[in-house]
């Protein structure tokens, strides 16, 4: 049995689900955790800048959001990658899925390099908007600038990881991201403290790691032995009497994947620039209060991430059983998936919790207050984590049947129904609980989203949503590499 037809058996008919959410949820949950830990090695030697350590932690935080604004758009190309061509290779349609990955690398390319020129150039403006001044203002530009250059990295990186994960392999964009984060981890120290970059270092840290590794992932979207590949000739017709139906072909499914993907990024975006919202308001409470949420989110992140894996593994398995005609097993999936989910949170929401204060003075242990209000912080987000569970659940979901518009309202209506209205509200009608109400906020907004995720679920048909042809004739020109183990 080829590495394809073990993908393809785990995902389609393995009667253990569980084990095959695992097996393939794992190389996901390793990146993360090396994200994670790099996030966090970042936010060491930032934090370690003599005399300003809440300034410079404040530089990151502050545009972070903007930085995820940048990257939604590349994030919803890679939903919409995952979503239909995980329904083609599902339903066996190998041509249309090499089609729409192709198209799908193009796409990501181009968008990357022109949110590349606007993001340089827009940095100023962007950070003196969120109200930074002096150091934070300074310092937030110079490493908005520098990662306006990774856009292209990163949207690359996104088109790769959506067609294999879409094939149901997860470990080649583990191993190229995992390599990268290595990398960086390495780099960071080095460009922060040896070389005296400070917080700009960080971002030339990440762009040279990716820059390094990258080359490798592109390299294996061309010529992988296993799994989708893409091919530029599936852009072009050799006989001419054929351009017009090749056109016409092609515009069907860009708009196709534009379709998908613009729900996904709009709300990315909005859920972005909602972030951007709520650390304008967190910066009002002082820059301590900035560095205890920036901390926080890095030390939550640990066991966050791997929900998020599971989240994301679950819509490849959902658009692939879609494809092959099998709702069942996709509902399935979802319940057991919500299920295991929750209990990893559980598990690890009360494990962090006894320790948050230890692990928040590693960075913070020279400003009182700011550690302070990260244990404070780090204790109302623990108590809901499994909450999130929930949500990325819900994602997941909504992603893997194609429904990315329900993943929009999601995104939108947490950030700006709930947390946004709720934090402003709040802090205008209890000034002295302080910083405080907008932990305990936070907690009640995922608690509102997960009804409204269950309520949208009802809503969901799991009918594939792109023309998929059971049992489709491969032609050798298009038929997928196999590689015998």
């Amino acid at each position: 049995m080829t590495k394809d037809e073990r993908r393809r058996y785990l995902i389609l008919k393995d009667k253990n689900i569980y084990k095959g959410l695992v097996i393939l949820a794992l190389p996901l949950m390793l990146n993360n955790l090396l994200k994670s830990l790099h996030d966090i090695v970042d936010m060491f030697f930032v934090s370690r800048i003599p005399g300003v350590s809440a300034e410079a932690v404040s530089s990151i935080q502050l545009v972070f959001p903007v930085v995820f604004t940048f990257l939604s758009l590349g994030i919803g190309l890679s939903v919409a990658g995952v979503a239909l061509v995980s329904q083609f290779v599902g339903g066996n349609d190998y041509p249309q899925a090499r089609h729409y990955a192709t198209l799908l690398f193009v796409i990501a390319l181009s968008f990357g390099v022109v949110l590349n020129v606007a993001g340089y150039f827009a940095a100023p403006y962007i950070v003196g908007a969120m109200g930074a001044e002096g150091f934070v203002f300074e310092n937030a530009t110079a490493y908005l600038r520098i990662r306006a250059f990774e856009l292209p990295i990163f949207f690359t990186f996104f088109a790769f990881m959506a067609t294999r994960q879409a094939s149901g392999d997860t470990w080649s964009p583990m191993l190229v991201s995992g390599g990268a984060i290595l990398l960086n981890t390495v780099l960071s120290p080095l460009f922060i403290s040896v070389f005296g970059l400070g917080v700009p270092g960080a971002a030339y840290a990440t762009l040279t790691s990716y820059l390094v590794i990258m080359p490798i992932g592109v390299f294996r979207l061309f010529y992988a032995k296993t799994g989708v590949t893409i091919d530029l000739r599936f852009l072009i017709k050799k006989r001419m009497e054929d351009l017009s139906v090749a056109l016409e072909e092609k515009r069907k499914a860009v708009f196709k994947i534009l379709k998908t993907a613009a729900p996904a990024s709009v709300g990315q975006a909005i859920t972005a620039i909602g972030f951007g919202v709520m650390n304008g308001v967190i910066y009002a409470y002082g820059v301590e209060t900035v560095a205890a949420f920036g901390i926080g989110n890095r030390l939550l992140s640990m066991i966050l991430h791997p929900v998020m894996a599971m989240g994301a593994i679950l819509s490849a398995y959902i658009g692939q059983n879609i494809g092959a005609q099998n709702p069942a097993r996709a509902k399935e999936t979802f319940l057991k998936t919500m299920k295991l989910s929750v209990g990893i949170m559980a598990v690890g929401s009360l494990g962090l919790i006894m320790v948050r204060e230890p692990l928040a003075k590693i960075f913070l242990g020279d400003n009182p207050e700011a550690l302070r209000l990260t244990v404070d912080y780090m204790y109302y987000i623990l108590l809901g984590l499994p909450l999130m569970a929930v949500f990325q659940t819900f994602i997941g979901t909504f992603n893997g049947t194609a429904n990315t518009h329900f993943t929009f309202v999601m995104a939108v209506t947490r950030l700006w129904g709930f947390r946004i209205p709720l934090v402003l509200l709040a802090g205008y009608l209890f000034p002295e609980r302080g910083s405080r109400i907008i932990w305990e906020v936070m907690l009640l907004s995922n608690l509102l989203i997960a009804l409204v995720g269950f309520l949208l679920y009802t809503r969901v048909d799991f009918k594939p949503k792109v023309d998929v042809r059971e049992k489709a004739e491969i032609h050798p020109a298009t038929k997928p590499h196999l590689k015998t183990s």
